[in-house]
């Protein structure tokens, strides 16, 4: 086994970026956007949907600033190693060696190759330690040969680990069966160039903690913005009417769920339900009076419709007492209570028309 001590050549035009947090946030953003495009687009409820859209808004900001500051980095980083700036000594070792013929795979899944990757974990936490590297040379036939260097800020983290830690030397004299004997070569190095960036680093950790921020933020911010909008729809200043109510015989189904999961009517009376099919799906609204019953009335079955067409289903109401609707096609998902009660809404649920006020213009007296 050979140990030796050497100065790298020039390591040529490469530049080596690190991995970058930036892709994986762009990905949030993009699945943020997906599903805000989704609620805005099938589902009546829109509460999550402007939180969904906040998410991917800044998401997708601070990805775009980040990567540009970070590409901006790595080029002036780049550009200071092809002019030949001042750069912090680093250190390297490099340990190579053949592997026998046909060991291989063996190598790779339960071997000296899969122990080596595992010592990775163990040297995170050394002063000094940079990057794990483990280059293989597949043959098909004869050795095979393997390069595994280990990158260090300073002499003194190098020597340490050396001293104190199951080197790479120690993992590889394990494998007997695997190294072809007296090819074992260990060389330390001066690293002369090198345009890689391993000043910085985002662990698993940092990843999620920017992505559960990010989350956080768009989030709050997206809430805002539905709680302004709620305010602005509201009775305003300036004089301005409130909206009229809700007719409760309006239903609005879309793909599978109807929007209203209780109807109230009252006792012994015509009514007429409307029905707006907002899906895509075909849909219609029964009344039984039970679930997995019959008809509640004549009429009392809707005809199926197709998506963006209305329908009206009018009946006369039974008793007081709690009846079931559903949507024959889907009747897992679209279903509800069908409530009976005196004093409750008849005819098409519409408010009544205010009646003109007589003015004095209009008056047969005006002018006597």
């Amino acid at each position: 086994m050979d140990h030796q001590a050497n100065g790298h050549g020039n390591h040529g035009e490469v530049h080596l970026p690190d991995p970058s947090i930036w892709p994986l946030v762009v990905g949030a953003a993009a699945l943020f956007l997906g599903a805000a495009l989704i609620y805005w687009s099938r589902v009546d409820d829109q509460t999550f949907a402007g939180p969904l859209l906040g998410a991917a808004i800044v998401s997708t900001l601070i990805a775009v600033f980040g990567w540009a500051y970070e590409d901006g980095q790595m080029r002036k980083k780049a550009a200071e190693g092809h002019h030949g700036g001042a750069k912090p000594t680093r250190y390297t070792q490099v340990v190579t060696f053949a592997l026998a013929e046909g060991k291989l795979e063996q190598a790779r899944k339960s071997g000296i190759i899969h122990d080596l990757e595992s010592s990775d974990n163990q040297l995170r936490d050394l002063d000094g330690f940079q990057d794990l590297r483990i280059i293989v040379s597949p043959a098909a036939t004869g050795p095979s040969q393997v390069l595994v260097e280990t990158t260090w800020s300073d002499r003194e983290g190098l020597a340490t680990y050396e001293e104190t830690r199951q080197t790479m030397l120690d993992i590889i004299a394990r494998y007997t069966d695997e190294v072809v004997p007296g090819t074992v070569q260990v060389f330390d190095m001066e690293v002369i160039r090198d345009t890689k960036d391993v000043t910085f680093r985002f662990g698993t950790g940092a990843a999620f903690t920017i992505i559960a921020g990010l989350m956080l933020g768009g989030f709050m911010i997206g809430a805002g913005l539905n709680l302004f909008a709620s305010e602005s729809t509201g009775t305003g200043g300036g004089g301005e009417a409130p909206a009229p109510p809700a007719n409760p015989f309006r239903v609005v189904a879309t793909d599978n769920r109807f929007d209203k999961k209780e109807i109230t009517a009252g006792p012994n009376a015509e009514i007429t339900i409307t029905l707006v099919n907002n899906g895509r799906a075909k849909h219609n609204i029964h009344f039984l009076d039970k679930k997995g019953g019959t008809t509640l009335a004549p009429g009392a079955e809707g005809e199926i419709i197709d998506g963006g067409t209305t329908t009206t289903v009018t009946f006369t109401t039974p008793g007081v007492g709690e009846y079931y609707f559903l949507c024959d096609l889907h009747p897992d998902q679209m279903n509800g209570t069908f409530r009976v009660v005196e004093g409750g809404p008849v005819g098409t649920g519409e408010p009544p028309a205010a009646s003109p006020e007589a003015s004095p213009a209009a008056s047969p007296m005006a002018g006597n």
